[in-house]
This record gives structure tokens, sequence and C-alpha cells, in this order.
């Protein structure tokens, strides 16, 4: 008699935290990307995956809450490559995607602040500090979106309120 197949787990990844799974049965999930962006990487070689929900682009010297690492895209990117690297991953073997950076402040707000475009443009700068580059990226627009990244599989997918989910 074969067992019946584990059900996956949805593990949240909330504004400023990371979460790292080598858990095939897990999904990471960052819900509500408004401004902020998600970062995934995979690595296909040792199965983990791993999940940032970035809220700002620089920490200006300022040290991560330890409740918040990846608050800023600087400090958000290292500690993920941090525990990667810790996991037994190679930098050069990881797959990135990245979503979010969207404009939902309202027009006047969005050209004053540009908070997503200067998230994106954070994160590719500090992603190319560790010789990585998204395969794939959903950023910018005006909605809020949803990211996840399937442990077992490294399939990361994205979604918004009104539309369904698409695989990056």
């Amino acid at each position: 008699m074969t067992s019946p197949a584990m059900e996956a787990r949805r593990v949240s990844v909330g504004i400023g935290q990371i979460a790292v799974s080598k858990d095939v049965n897990e999904i990471l999930v960052a819900y509500g990307l408004g401004s902020c962006i998600g970062v995934c990487f995979y690595d296909a070689q040792i199965r983990a995956a791993g999940l940032v929900h970035v809220l700002l682009p620089a920490s200006m010297g300022k040290v991560p809450d330890s409740r918040e690492p990846a608050r800023f895209a600087d400090t958000g990117i290292d500690a993920l490559v941090k525990r990667f690297v810790e996991l037994g991953a190679a930098p050069r073997r990881l797959t990135v995607k990245i979503a979010g950076g969207a404009a939902v402040l309202g027009a006047a707000n969005a050209e004053k602040f540009k908070i997503g475009e200067r998230n994106a443009e954070a994160i590719r700068e500090r992603l190319k500090r560790h010789g990585l580059t998204p395969a794939a990226a959903d950023i910018g627009g005006v909605r809020g979106r949803t990211l996840e990244v399937h442990v077992g599989s490294g399939k990361a997918f994205v979604r918004t309120a009104a539309s369904p989910a698409n695989e990056l």
C-alpha cells in the first residue's frame, strides 16, 4: 500500500522576512506585494528554495531588525545569499525570479516617491554584486501581486487579485 501524497504547506513570508526551505512539500508565499518586491532563489542541485519580501531599497547603514532581516534590498539579498551558501548552494547555480514593485500609492505619490521602481533598481544592483541576474521578472505596473515558489520544483508563480497565477 502506498501512502497518500503529502499536501503542500504554504509558508507565508511577511514584509521584511526571509524563508528558506528544502522541504519539497512547502510553497513559500509573499502576499500583497505592492511597492514591495519578492525575490526567490532556487538551487536545483540541492533542491532548496528561498524567498525574501523586501520593503525598501536601502538600509543606509542601519542594522536590520532580527524580526525583519529583509526589510531593505541590500541587507535582504545579502542575507538570502548567505543562507543559501550555508545550505551548500553555489551562487552560480541559483535561479532568481522577482516580482512586485508596483506603483500602488496613486499617481501623484507614485511619481514623487517611486518606491517600487527604486526597490527594483536596488534589488537588481545587489543581485549583480553577487553575480546574479533574474531569470524572470514581473515588475512595475499599478497592481499588487502575490509571488510563490514551490520548493519541490523551483517553479515560481505570480498572480494579482484580478488574474490567475502565471508561471514566471
